[in-house]
């Protein structure tokens, strides 16, 4: 049965188990032991004092407040029904409170007398496990409350989340294709290890991407052969440098999150720009991602407008959604040299 049980249902269950052991075998275990009178009444007298008041606690916190007065609305059912358990349950601790008892056999105070009901302190106790279950009832549905609104921010931030990646893929993909249309003009000999570069690329993304994170090693390995594969379509006509430097190759990190700033670099700093250049470093330790890209411009063209800033706007919206406060991304361009610098606090 327990199996069935979120843990978390399992702990308040235990919490409130532990609660009434305390207010019940505390007064048992710390009675006075006075030797000039005696209490005749046995400890499970505590037991099913406390008895009685879990039945009003639970009564008027799992059923009047969540059923009569907040489903049904039944205001003055419910507050019939909370004085009907007030009476009962007063009458059955008048009836069974303990007497004392002096061991002398005398009573300076005379006999002792039940008091009138309109006078009894049983409805002290009855007032506060009462107010108890109030307080205990609101709390709870505002903790439900908040409970929802936060699946529901989550349910949408995994949806946002899945529909930005899946505009990765066909933009990546449409990029890789131009290049290799283009690598079969220029260089056909070279036309079969780029369709195997393509080949481990295409397997990164229908394997790799459907994981919620992917290791340093694999995004290494994908960044080298996407660089590898732009190589051969350039050939000489590009200068690029690219390091890596992965200290923890398990460390994770989210799929497709740096490809789009290797894309750019090779989309705008090629073409028409004299003597371009590209510097690509990634570096990572147990704590921190360091990842910089650099590359030479055409200042008379955009470096990226409404229409080709997909890559560069998605990516900001992903790192906002998966490492709030805790990533830090600096973009600047000079006159033909673009910056880019990502830092991540890995987990």
């Amino acid at each position: 049965m327990f199996k069935r049980l979120k843990p978390a249902v399992i702990i308040e269950i235990l919490l409130h188990l532990l609660f009434w052991a305390f207010i019940t075998f505390t007064p048992i275990l710390s009675r006075p032991r006075d030797p000039n009178f005696r209490v005749l009444f046995s400890p499970w007298h505590f037991v099913f004092v406390n008895l009685l008041l879990a039945v009003q606690f639970y009564l008027n916190a799992f059923f009047l407040i969540p059923v009569v007065l907040n489903k049904k609305k039944q205001v003055w059912l419910y507050f019939a029904l909370l004085l009907v358990s007030f009476i009962v349950l007063d009458l059955i601790l008048i009836h069974t409170r303990p007497v004392r008892i002096f061991s002398g056999g005398i009573n300076p105070f005379g006999r002792l007398q039940k008091p009138p009901f309109f006078v009894n302190f049983d409805l002290l106790p009855l007032t506060a496990i009462t107010a108890a279950g109030f307080a205990y009832r609101y709390l709870a549905d505002q903790f439900a409350i908040i409970s929802n609104k936060r699946d529901i921010t989550n349910a949408a931030l995994v949806s946002e989340l899945a529909f930005l990646r899946s505009q990765i893929s066909p933009h990546f993909i449409f990029n890789v294709i131009n290049s290799a249309v283009a690598l079969s003009r220029l260089n056909p000999s070279a036309v079969e290890p780029t369709l195997i570069q393509l080949s481990k690329l295409l397997r990164y993304l229908l394997y790799i991407t459907d994981e919620e994170k992917v290791t340093m090693m694999q995004k290494a390995d994908y960044l080298r052969s996407y660089i590898e594969l732009q190589m051969l379509r350039f050939g000489t006509q590009v200068q690029v440098d690219f390091d890596f430097d992965i200290i923890e190759p398990e460390k994770t990190i989210e799929p497709m999150l740096l490809i789009p700033f290797v894309e750019n670099a090779f989309k705008y700093g090629t073409g028409n720009v004299v003597d371009p250049v590209i510097n690509i470093r990634l570096k990572s330790n147990h704590k921190m991602l360091d990842f910089f890209v650099s590359n030479t411009y055409d200042p008379h063209e955009p470096y990226e407008n409404e229409n080709h800033g997909i890559g560069l706007n998605n990516v900001k919206r992903r790192l906002e959604l998966l490492y709030p406060g805790k990533h830090n991304l600096n973009i600047n361009q000079s006159s033909n040299i673009y910056n880019v610098n990502l830092q991540i606090q890995l987990k």
